[in-house]
């Protein structure tokens, strides 16, 4: 296996070598080389060459702009070049060799030392040159709700229609209650194999911004919100459900807060909280909301996290929680309509203790 030379090449050297005894004919080799280069431009094999050029001189902008024309895709720039250089570090480009891929004439595949590198599909541009990009594929999928009839952008690509798998829905978040006239409504879209988490941008609405569901590999879009008083509604209410297991508080205190007629309640409602210990001391502290955002004017979804300290004559312990809230406003007040336990939003979250 090694590299193929194209017959081209092999003209143009032999020219170069003939000009060398020939007075006066720089001219004529410059007009041969410049013929031979337009001519190779036109062969499959020459992508192969200026894509390991690109790679040796680390021109992997270039690659990308590349990969963008021969197979459009919504990786950002920064994670596609993550995966060249994870690819290609500490590979000397001198060594590299390729070959037909057996299953497709358009493809080749690279190796280094017969280890193989990765495969590149030759696609021919429209203006005649012969490009060459990596195939490779993330492992990581994502859906992405955004308010209904907001056009979006994925890592600063636009997107189309062509990725939109449900259309004005109910935000997913909301589906556990059962009057949903209030709940938002979103255009969900599917994005699979990508190298990272996608960057979403709301066309021409620098307002709206990104929320990761702590369930699951889906992410809300809603308008930024940075009022305290919506802060407290997280605050209160998250002291409100991590007092109820512990026996601080009551199911009547969870009642009050919440939409009771929806699955979420029934669960909380069928909570054992008999388990905890006794204790004559307890106490919240470091309880703050953050990436507050706004679905619809009437719901909102973001996160909060807190710290727990209990005590009694045996024993004293400090939890660190975190959780996920989406509230609705009904008649007027904010009430809670779904959750989701997420203790790794706390920064001091416990390390889980490694296993050798």
């Amino acid at each position: 296996m090694s590299s193929r030379i194209s017959s081209g090449l092999g003209i143009g050297v032999i020219i170069a070598v003939a000009a060398a005894g020939i007075g006066g004919g720089y001219f004529y080799v410059s007009q041969a080389q410049k013929q031979f280069s337009e001519e190779e431009s036109e062969m499959p094999e020459s992508a192969i060459s200026t894509y390991l050029e690109n790679i040796r001189t680390r021109s992997y902008d270039q690659i990308y702009q590349d990969s963008l024309i021969i197979a459009p895709h919504l990786n950002s720039e920064s994670d596609y070049v993550a995966k060249l250089e994870e690819i290609y570090s500490g590979i000397s480009i001198s060594s590299i060799e390729y070959a037909p891929d057996n299953t497709d004439t358009s493809k080749y595949r690279l190796y280094s030392n017969k280890k193989y590198l990765s495969t590149l599909d030759l696609v021919k541009a429209s203006d005649g040159r012969w490009l060459a990009s990596t195939e490779f594929s993330g492992d990581q999928n994502y859906t992405v709700e955004v308010p209904t009839g907001l056009g979006i952008e994925v890592n600063g690509l636009p997107v189309d229609s062509s990725y939109m798998t449900a259309e004005n829905t109910v935000a997913s978040n909301f589906t556990q209650i059962t009057n949903q006239s209030n709940a938002p409504h979103v255009d969900t879209y599917t994005f699979k194999n990508l190298l990272g988490k996608p960057e979403i941008a709301v066309t021409g609405n620098s307002s709206y911004t990104t929320l990761q569901d702590v369930l699951s590999d889906t992410l809300f879009i809603g308008k930024v919100s940075n009022e305290a008083d919506l802060a407290t509604q997280f605050t209160n209410a998250a002291v409100t459900l991590a007092s109820y297991p512990t026996r601080d508080g009551s199911l009547g205190d969870i009642a009050n807060i919440c939409i009771t007629d929806s699955e979420f309640y029934s669960r909380l409602s069928s909570l054992q909280n008999t388990w905890f210990s006794d204790h004559g001391t307890s106490s919240f502290s470091n309880v703050t909301a953050s990436d507050i955002i706004q679905q619809s004017d009437d719901t909102m979804v973001g996160y909060v996290t807190f710290d727990y300290y209990a005590a009694n004559s045996e024993v004293d312990r400090t939890w660190h929680g975190g959780y996920q809230l989406s509230f609705m406003r009904v008649n007027g007040a904010w009430k809670l309509a779904g959750m989701g336990i997420d203790n790794e939003l706390n920064p001091a979250k416990e390390a889980i203790p490694t296993q050798n």
